[in-house]
């Protein structure tokens, strides 16, 4: 662009200010307008007048009358111009000037502009999908050609290869790149000669190096010896004519007739070298004897001809033209390697002088090394070209640095001698030394240089679009197609929605979308901007999520939208995609295609389509292919959401004149043509089999065809299948039948594909292979020889396609015929298919790497081993990068290959490779391999047990992979199954922690599945018919989700539709039914295809809809008085509008339920039941569920119907309530049959029938229960770990449950219940059953425990717990005492606060010690001991403090606050000297406790808000006060307030900063969110940094001199609740609510996250040990549990405890009898006490407001 601009402006003269008459003459041209920043450049249009090529010239133009032209004019005419002329023509030259400058001025400013858009650079044109660009290379590869010659670097390239290049391999994968090596010299096999195509397939991959490579890409060991001269494969005809008849030797003249032959199929017309077998048979003869005869007889007749050449080109062509067919193999690729520019960057020479080589006598060892023996002439030549390549091309083109030199001298033995010569020896290490330090360095800069600008994103577009270019390369035809799709994009028509092209495989659909593409821009009037993406080409293309986040990151990009992080949450990435192809931009059209939807990978069900948003805006196209087969799943979905089948578009069947066309193009790009004998061969196949894969086939083969071959020769299949066979069985005689057959084997029984190094090597392993490949030649090492692989990949090479697997990129089949074929021919052997996966995955585990050496038995049946050198396959590379390919590969093949004890030790009974594979990849990919292996090997107990371990501890795998050792210790019982493997869990060298006691559900059980189904509540569930189906809605994450019970996988994620009020399964269960914003969405339940919708109108609001009728095909909505009714075969028709004859009104809370022909539900009080009958239309008399409990106080209650449900035979009813949970059956006229009776212990909250009507199943807390309907008897009870929401079942075998934990769990009745063992007994609920209070007492082993006997016992038992024995060792009743409140004085003293009395209560003797002067206030409010043994409590009146000796139990002084206000709450420093107390809105008041005074107060206002301090927090030191405000925060609008915190200087009185997160404040509301950055609470971490929680569960620390925010703790989602200790090196964090349940530990230096541990029971607290060195909990549901947890391993402060050795405090058990304690019961009273210095007033009350559970 910047080129093309300077241009324009020097031509117009305006590059200087002296204008001279030629810069006039030319004429003033409007520079072109620049191009929007996304929009790439106009492409020239030759056919256009009205522009003009800006890269030539500007011609000069003339104006009649005017300018240069008249004065010519007048010239000519023999007369001066005028003074009028002259004056008209300077008038014209300024006119010139000006217009010059201004567009000098103009274009100045466009180049500005350009150098900062960079809208002319490669990325920005990748960006908009500009496919008429060439890009440079983006591959993660670094490729080197290796050149030198045979005989004379053998010692120096076995080094290379057996030491230097594993190096370099292993560096470059280090850094994410593949190391690959091409040696065209090394083990080259007769076949690989007879063809004599050796020396263009080394070009060829020469080029290939220097398009892909990554720094280095040409390697030279010239030396001593010129080379090898080839003899040329192909001459051109003119110039072999020439050659011929200056050949002068009549017998030379016949052998060139022999070898040669014309070929006019070549363009331009050329002699063809036949291969050595047409000749000679025995050139690849087996007869070892007569192959050498042939070979001498080829090498007599060869070598005449090529003296005859050499002689002949020189009387021929001029000397430039004749070195071309004298020039050795080496000169020649080393002549390619330094043609490119900048080559010098990319070529390292390796010079090897042998210093007296010169002065050694020619012999056969000598000749190996450089040119002696011979006609003098010849050796002369050689040495002189020699010199030249050195002198004039090498070393005069190269950097010095890029010439190693090296000096030895000639052995004694001839050459070089390593294991005969010491010097030899050291100069090769040297040598491999100095090229490992150069290589490396040089790919280190490389791709330092490319990370700069290194672009994932612009990577992707470029291979997407280079991808495109070679689709359109030879394109011709399809104009009917092409003109369907212009006329798509063209259009503007509603509804715009996707343009789908289908057709099976090999149509053709791929490059008719490419050309698509192409021709966008001019169709659509301006270059739209074009995502491309030919589905499984990349990684990035090959799975849904990985998808969309490319496609959405290309749009936000363009569009200057904020780039979105990466989640790991399909739906909120839907939800972008969504939201992008709805939103558009109106000065820029978009076109989106996606090619080959069936290459999808089956994650996140993409086949099904619910993904694609089809309601296009104006602005946006989009261009779809897939295969029409039902199987692939994605062209059956797309016929179901859109409507407008005219955007269907079959590939039809190529038209003749398109095939010729399309032949005319291919044969034209290769330089060949046919006969029309031969053309009228494929054009008849054609006929046969009319499809582009087919064409491609017979056109690949007719490529080979001479003019000169005969009929015979020019046949082709007649089937697609056939071509196949017949191109392998072409393969496997060219190259060799077991090398094929085992290379695509390999290549096809892959899971995903293979790179062509991963090729190289596991070939490399095949002894098979190897002992065919050296039968008649011994390697310098075991392995393939690269070029054989080159050659089978250069033949296959129009039929694979590089495509993205686990994050890198291999080769794979491109036409699944290729693949179908490949298995049938190949991979039907099935023991020799577990063989060969055997084979991939002992590659994909490293087996044979790392220098390992390989057993082998060669052909002769000699023994040996060798290292093969192939890639090692560490689990991770470094410290964050996995080897995806190890881990997604290894467990695959291991299953295949049925060897299940491997599979058990390397992969899914190893530690270490799950933690990896969790950590790298999806959940569900590692749950998919432990299913693959149950199905396999059906029997392994191990493999089950990890497999529904997993199952189990879904939520926890996805909250943090690192969860998998404590999940599955936590969850495996030990045995003789086990035992290894827990054994290798606790070893694992990383941090977790472990609980001593059982708090996960454990596999075997009848617990399947237990599933982290969404991220809040859910609020609904519904099943369909046969079980198959469950659909939950979570309204608070805003969706939708349908679930495979059999499974237990998710089937489909839909968002934005879960603030449904209701949603359930109807009409057959084909469809869904939503409620959301007064309108009822019935969408498909497979495709997300909207059917349509029921608008329940704006009148309607309260509304409960059901479904019912025979399929539940009926849609009823109940509000007020009235029912409506609608068709859902009718497409939701209002059929009905029912009204309640006895005005029964309906609302929110009707829980109606429908059966086929009836529909049972309630008023909206739920009281009173009506039934509905759906045949004739009419509801039936209303009648009360439960009659009225008349009340003492001569009132009455109302118990409401919970829940209700018809029986499946329609004949009657059942119905609970929560109050008494009796269940009462009933007719429909409210008739009583029968009941369940009531049971106060119970609160039932759902209820229905199972399909047979046998059973019934309510659920009660965490409990659901079955009752058989016959007898009434409770027979079965499924235990939760949590409140349940909701249950469904339809066979009584598998049950479905979702509790408050936002877990789906899916339940097997048929399954043992388990029990629990002895062991597991819990000693502290045995004690105390209904658990109360928890006090952790300071230094100590032990807790305080208080609680009941049962809910409504009236006396208390309070005891102290022994951590480590788990058992208590202090028991006490407390009788008559029934609220208790409870605080630590130290580790033998508690305080009680029972009624209004506080008393020191002594641990040792378990009773009182001392009742403290006086009352409390009559809320009770906290009060706070002392580090001086003080206690701290509000006054009787609330307004001020009073302080308690707790020796005496006196009160020591009042700490007056001087105001009217109530305190709230306070806080004390550690040391006990001050005291901080907020008020309600009004000032904080700051105490001095020594000096029994107020040092001031802070008022709220002006300045802060009323609401202060309700957090504070004073440092250790008692320099700074941290209290909370609610006030906005800097940059936000006022009314936005947020709880932060100010940092007060007590000393100095004064506001120093204030602590906030801006950053997050201003995202959540550009989000909307209703997060807040709002303090929760606050911690002082230590002297320098403080600690708080937050509204949005995110933990900051900030520095506390500064207020800088440091760090940001992000993990949990619910509310946090924090405990410190100073003793421990981790900061101890739990999330409390049940949809989380998780605790973490953070180390306090790094903040990084150290450990989690997602429970399956909820727990009240958690806390730090004493020690610091293990933590302890109480579970809440059911029975409580003292849980204590280990900490194990990953820092240096934690260690196993030996905890048998610490000795124990409390060394005597007491259990006295009841203690009486007497206390007044003054809770509402005004009271005095004798000598109280407490004479706060206090206002009398009769209310009680303490009315909170003290037990709580």
């Amino acid at each position: 662009m910047y080129k093309r601009y300077v241009i324009i402006i020097e031509e117009m003269g305006c590059s200087s200010s002296h204008q001279t008459q030629q810069n006039v003459n030319k004429k003033p041209v409007q520079p072109p307008v620049p191009p929007p920043p996304i929009s790439p450049p106009k492409q020239h249009d030759p056919g256009t007048e009205a522009k003009q090529d800006v890269s030539k010239p500007l011609e000069k133009t003339q104006t009649p009358g005017t300018g240069p032209a008249a004065d010519d004019k007048a010239t000519k005419k023999g007369r001066p111009a005028t003074e009028e002329e002259k004056a008209e023509f300077t008038k014209f030259c300024e006119e010139q000037k000006q217009k010059a400058k201004e567009l000098e001025d103009q274009i100045r400013q466009m180049m500005a502009m350009l150098e900062k858009t960079g809208a002319g650079s490669p990325s920005s044109q990748a960006l908009i999908g500009n496919v008429n660009m060439e890009y440079p290379s983006s591959s993660k590869i670094v490729r080197i050609f290796t050149s030198s010659t045979f005989t004379d670097t053998k010692q120096e390239r076995n080094m290379l290869m057996k030491v230097a290049y594993p190096k370099i391999k292993e560096h470059c994968r280090k850094v994410g790149y593949e190391f690959q090596v091409v040696d065209m010299r090394w083990g080259i096999r007769d076949e690989a000669t007879d063809d004599h195509m050796t020396t263009e397939l080394c070009l060829k991959e020469l080029k290939l190096c220097q398009k892909l490579s990554t720094g280095p890409n040409f390697v030279s060991l010239l030396s001593h010896k010129y080379g090898y001269t080839p003899f040329p494969r192909v001459i051109e005809a003119v110039d072999f004519e020439k050659i011929f008849d200056n050949i002068e030797e009549p017998n030379t003249k016949d052998l060139f007739q022999k070898w040669f032959t014309r070929d006019d199929n070549s363009v331009p017309p050329a002699y063809i070298l036949s291969s050595v077998s047409t000749h000679i048979p025995d050139f690849l003869s087996n007869d070892k004897d007569k192959q050498k005869v042939a070979k001498d007889q080829w090498w007599e007749e060869s070598q005449e001809m090529q003296e005859a050449l050499l002689e002949t080109v020189k009387k021929a062509f001029d000397k430039n033209k004749a070195r071309k067919y004298i020039m050795s193999v080496t000169e020649t690729e080393t002549e390619e390697g330094l043609k490119p520019k900048g080559a010098s960057k990319h070529f390292l020479w390796l010079n090897r002088t042998i210093e007296d080589i010169e002065q050694q006598e020619s012999s056969h060892a000598l000749s190996r090394f450089m040119e002696c023996l011979g006609p003098e002439e010849k050796v002369k030549r050689a040495r002189q070209m020699l010199k030249e390549l050195k002198e004039d091309k090498m070393q005069k083109t190269l950097d010095p640095d890029k010439i190693l030199n090296y000096s030895v001298n000639w052995s004694l033995s001839g050459g070089i001698d390593p294991d005969g010569s010491e010097e030899h020896r050291k100069y090769l290490e040297s040598l491999s030394n100095g090229f490992v330090e150069h290589m490396t360095g040089m790919i280190d800069k490389s791709i330092a240089e490319k990370e700069k600008v290194n672009d994932p994103l612009i990577e992707e577009c470029i291979q997407h679009i280079r991808f495109c270019q070679s689709k359109c390369e030879g394109f011709a035809g399809r104009k009917e197609t092409l003109e369907q799709i212009k006329s798509y994009l063209t259009s503007t028509s509603t509804p715009n929605q996707p343009f789908v092209l289908h057709g099976t495989s090999g149509t053709g659909k791929t490059s008719i979308l490419a050309m698509a593409a192409k021709m966008a821009g001019q169709w659509m009037g301006r270059q739209p901007m074009v995502i491309l993406r030919f589905l499984g080409t990349s990684p990035e293309s090959s799975d849904l999520m990985s998808l969309l986040y490319s496609i959405c990151s290309q749009i936000r990009r363009a569009y200057k939208l904020r780039a979105m992080p990466r989640t790991q949450e399909i739906t909120y990435q839907i939800a972008d995609f969504k939201l992008l192809m709805l939103k558009g931009r109106p000065d820029l059209k978009l076109l989106l295609i996606l090619d080959s939807l069936d290459q999808l990978d089956h994650a996140y069900n993409a086949r099904q389509m619910a993904w694609l948003f089809t309601k296009l805006n104006p602005q946006t196209k989009v261009i779809l292919s897939t295969l029409p087969e039902p199987v692939y799943q994605c062209f059956p979905a797309l016929q179901a959401s859109i409507t407008n089948v005219q955007n269907f578009v079959e590939v039809p069947v190529l038209e003749k004149s398109d095939v010729r066309t399309i032949l005319d193009n291919w044969l034209q790009m290769r330089k060949r043509k046919l006969t029309d004998k031969q053309m009228q061969v494929i054009l008849k196949a054609f006929d046969q089999c009319p499809t582009p894969l087919f064409l491609k086939l017979s056109f690949e083969e007719s490529t080979s065809w001479t003019s000169f071959h005969s009929v015979e020769k020019t046949i082709l299949q007649t089937t697609v299948r056939s071509s196949i066979e017949h191109l392998f069985e072409k393969l496997e005689k060219l190259h060799g039948k077991i090398l094929v057959s085992r290379a695509l084997a390999y290549l096809t029984l892959t899971r995903n594909g293979a790179s062509e190094a991963e090729l190289e090597d596991i070939l490399s392993c095949d002894d098979d292979v190897l002992n065919d490949v050296y039968m008649y030649w011994t390697p310098p090492m075991r392995r393939l020889p690269p070029l054989l692989l080159v050659r089978i990949r250069n033949d296959l090479s129009q039929y694979l396609v590089e495509r993205g697997a686990d994050g890198t990129r291999v080769l794979y089949w491109y036409h699944r015929q290729f693949t179908e074929a490949a298995e049938a021919r190949y991979c039907s052997n099935l023991e020799q298919n577990k063989l060969i996966h055997g084979n991939l995955a002992d590659f994909f585990n490293g087996t044979w790497a790392n220098g390992k050496s390989k057993p082998y038995t060669t052909s002769k049946g000699e023994k040996g081993e060798d290292d093969r050198h192939v890639a090692a396959q560490p689990l991770k590379f470094g410290k964050k990068e996995y080897n995806v390919r190890s881990l997604s590969n290894l467990p695959y093949h291991r299953i295949r290959a049925g060897q299940q004890k491997l599979l058990e030790q390397q992969c899914l009974a190893n530690i270490h490779f799950l933690l990896c594979k969790l950590e790298a990849m999806p959940l569900i990919v590692t749950i998919d391999d432990f299913t693959a292996a149950r199905e396999c090997f059906p029997d392994n107990e191990l493999i089950r047990m990890i497999h529904e371990s997993l199952l189990l501890s879904q939520k926890g795998l996805v909250t943090d992979p690192g969860q998998v050792v404590p999940q599955l210790l936590g969850r495996l019982e030990e045995n003789n199954v086990t035992r290894d493997f827990l054994k290798q869990c606790r070893a694992y060298p990383k941090t977790f922690i472990e609980p001593t006691k059982r708090l996960l559900d454990r596999p075997g059980g009848q617990l399947v599945h237990c599933i982290a189904a969404h991220t809040s509540d859910i609020d609904m569930m519904d099943m369909t018919r046969d079980g198959s189906l469950v659909l939950t809605v979570c309204q608070s994450d805003k969706e939708i989700s349908l679930w495979d019970i059999q499974a237990g996988s998710l089937k489909r994620k839909v968002i934005n539709k879960g603030q449904s009020t209701h949603a359930v399964f109807c009409n057959n269960d084909r469809m869904i039914a939503c409620e959301k914003d007064k309108v009822v969405v019935i969408e498909d339940v497979y495709t997300g295809k909207l059917c349509f919708n029921v608008a329940l109108t704006s009148k309607i609001a309260n509304t409960s809809i059901c479904v019912a009728g025979k399929d539940k095909s009926l849609l009823l909505a109940f509000n007020k008085q009235s029912c409506l009714i609608f068709d859902l075969n009718k497409e939701g028709q209002l059929i009905q509008t029912l009204i309640h004859t006895e005005k029964m009104k309906f609302g929110a809370l009707c829980l109606p339920y429908g059966t086929n022909n009836y529909v049972a539900v309630l008023d909206d009080d739920q009281h009173f039941i009506t039934v509905l009958d759906l045949e004739t239309m009419t509801f039936m008399k209303k009648f009360r569920g439960f009659e009225k409990v008349p009340t003492e106080d001569g009132d009455y209650d109302e118990h409401e119907v919970e829940a209700l449900a018809i029986h499946p035979d329609e004949t009657h009813l059942a119905y609970t309530t929560m109050f008494t949970s009796e269940i009462v059956f009933a007719d429909f006229n409210g008739n009583k049959l029968k009941s369940i009776p009531a049971d106060d212990e119970k609160s039932f909250r759902s209820l229905d029938f199972t399909p047979d009507g046998r059973h019934i199943f309510v659920h009660d807390g965490n409990k659901l229960l079955f009752f058989n309907t016959a007898s009434l008897e409770e027979i079965d009870v499924l235990e939760h770990s949590k409140d349940l929401i909701a249950a469904k079942t339809r066979d009584m075998k598998t049950v479905v449950t979702v509790a408050e934990d936002s877990n789906l769990r899916i339940w097997d009745r048929t399954k043992q219940k388990q029990t629990v063992k002895e062991s597991e007994q819990n000693n502290l609920s045995q004690a105390i059953p209904n658990v109360g209070r928890l006090l952790h007492l300071p230094s100590s082993r032990y807790i305080f425990v208080d609680g009941k006997k049962s809910k409504n016992d009236t006396d208390k038992i309070c005891g102290v717990y022994d951590i480590i024995k788990e058992k208590f060792v202090k028991l006490r009743t407390l009788a008559g005492v029934d609220g208790l409140k409870g605080y630590t004085i130290n580790e033998r003293k508690v305080i009680f606060a029972i009624s209004r009395k506080l008393y020191v209560f002594n641990l040792d003797t378990m009773a009182v010690e001392v009742t403290l002067q006086g009352f409390m206030d009559k809320c009770r409010k906290d009060v706070l001991v002392t580090s001086r043994n003080q206690l701290i409590a509000v006054t009787k009146g609330q307004k001020n403090l009073k302080v308690y000796d707790l020796s005496t139990g006196k009160v020591v002084c009042i700490l007056k606050a001087g105001q009217k206000m109530d305190i709230e709450s306070f806080v004390v420093n550690k040391t006990g000297t001050l005291v901080c107390a907020n008020t309600d809105e009004g000032p904080l008041l700051l105490f001095d406790i020594a000096g029994q005074r107020l040092l001031y107060t802070i008022p709220a206002k002006p300045g802060y808000s009323d609401f202060i301090g309700f957090h504070k927090l004073i440092n250790s030191d008692g320099t700074r006060l941290l209290f909370s405000t609610d006030l906005p925060l800097p940059g936000l609008p006022q009314g936005d307030d947020v709880d932060h915190l100010i940092v007060w200087d007590i000393q100095n009185k004064k506001e120093l900063f204030r602590l906030y997160d801006i950053a997050y404040e201003k995202k959540y509301k550009a989000m909307k969110s209703d997060q807040s950055t709002s303090v929760d609470d606050v911690f002082e971490l230590d002297n320098q940094r403080i600690l708080t929680t937050s509204y949005d569960n995110i933990l900051r620390i900030y520095d506390l001199n500064t207020g800088k925010l440091l760090n940001r703790l992000e993990g949990h989602t619910t509310s946090v609740k924090v405990d410190l200790n100073e003793k421990a090196p981790y900061i101890l964090t739990y999330g409390c609510f049940n949809e989380e349940d998780c605790v973490r530990i953070w180390d306090k230096n790094t903040c990084a996250q150290i450990a989690t541990f997602s429970l399956d029971k909820s727990i009240s607290d958690v806390r730090w040990s004493w020690c610091g060195r293990f933590i302890y909990s109480i579970t809440t549901l059911g029975t409580p549990e003292m849980v204590r947890w280990n900490i194990h391993y990953g820092h240096p402060y934690v260690s196993d405890i030996d905890f048998d050795a610490i000795e124990g405090t409390f060394s005597t058990k007491v259990d006295s009898e009841p203690l009486k304690i007497d206390f007044p019961d003054y809770k509402h009273k005004v009271v005095y006490e004798e000598g109280d210095p407490d004479t706060d007033p206090e206002i009398p009350s009769d209310d009680d407001d303490d009315d909170d559970d003290d037990d709580a």
